[in-house]
């Protein structure tokens, strides 16, 4: 059965979407009653294979079976110049379907007649400005027709709404003024963190929902009294996401330590590990931070995340 993964690129812009349709198949029928494409348009040599060339709209399916479901339309033109075929056509999917009325457009050259890569230079609806790979290979050959799977890899200009973020925690011991971020992110850039004894400030970087930096706090105090302060910043790689944040409460009451744990590498520990009630929180799956929000005063008291 067919498969449509479209995939937020977080932390780029829209244009950055990823599509991936896989077990699609195409079905070329030149023989019988149900043919889908014309004999040669324009007269060539059958020997060199030189300008043979036709009309074609094939049919896209959702699964090799009698009761595959037609998701799509492959219409425009092919034609041989020996040793290559040729293709441009449009890929149209139908009212009703998930991406009905988009389109994408293909073109390319192929040695073999059965198995191939074709470039998808464009597109219309919720594939605007496509760009990528369709591959064709042979799965089923009988008389007047074939049979091709379908994959589609690339990207595209897809406008998908960024999810209002779900607040988890906060962790900490003592109550204080609420500091929240503003708007909506849709991936966290950076963070700063500011401590000694304790951790006594936070602030970071965000995409927001108009594809813009943003920035919140920082939040408690940054120029730090009692003892020299260390001022940490990370900034995190496109592909990069927080996985989990741990810490320590300490005495009185403050942040004393924080740690951050990506994908890539682990942040910290920022300020001393002692103290008497230590927490762990792990992103859920399918999950990624996008932001903070905290309890502070002079210094942090609790610490929470936004995910989406």
């Amino acid at each position: 059965m067919a498969t449509f993964e479209v995939t937020r690129s977080f932390g780029a812009s829209v244009d950055n979407t990823k599509i991936k349709f896989s077990k699609l198949y195409l079905r070329q029928i030149w023989e019988g009653p149900n043919t889908n494409q014309t004999g040669p348009l324009v007269s060539g040599d059958p020997a060199l294979q030189f300008g043979l060339s036709g009309v074609n709209s094939w049919g896209i399916y959702d699964d090799l079976g009698s009761e595959a479901k037609l998701v799509a339309k492959a219409q425009g033109w092919h034609t041989a110049i020996h040793p290559n075929w040729y293709s441009w056509f449009s890929m149209t999917f139908f009212e009703g379907e998930r991406f009905k009325g988009s389109t994408l457009q293909v073109m390319g050259a192929s040695r073999s007649a059965n198995d191939g890569e074709f470039a998808i230079i464009g597109g219309t609806g919720d594939f605007a400005m496509a760009r990528g790979i369709l591959t064709k290979r042979l799965v089923v050959d009988v008389a007047g027709s074939k049979i091709f799977e379908l994959t589609v890899d690339g990207f595209c200009h897809m406008n998908i709404p960024v999810p209002a973020p779900t607040k988890m925690g906060p962790w900490g011991a003592k109550d204080a003024p609420l500091r929240e971020m503003e708007g909506k992110s849709q991936r966290l850039e950076s963070v700063t963190i500011y401590f000694n004894s304790v951790v006594s400030a936070i602030q970071f970087s965000y995409i927001g929902e108009d594809g813009r930096i943003c920035n919140s706090g920082p939040w408690g105090t940054t120029g730090c009294t009692n003892s020299p302060c260390t001022i940490e910043t990370i900034k995190f790689c496109p592909n990069e996401f927080v996985k989990q944040i741990t810490g320590t409460v300490g005495d009185p009451d403050y942040l004393s330590h924080l740690k951050i744990v990506t994908n890539i590498k682990t942040y910290g520990p920022f300020g001393p590990q002692d103290g008497k009630s230590p927490f762990s929180f792990t992103v859920p799956e399918g999950k990624t931070v996008v932001g903070f929000f905290a309890q502070c005063d002079d210094y942090i008291r609790k610490i929470g995340v936004y995910t989406i």
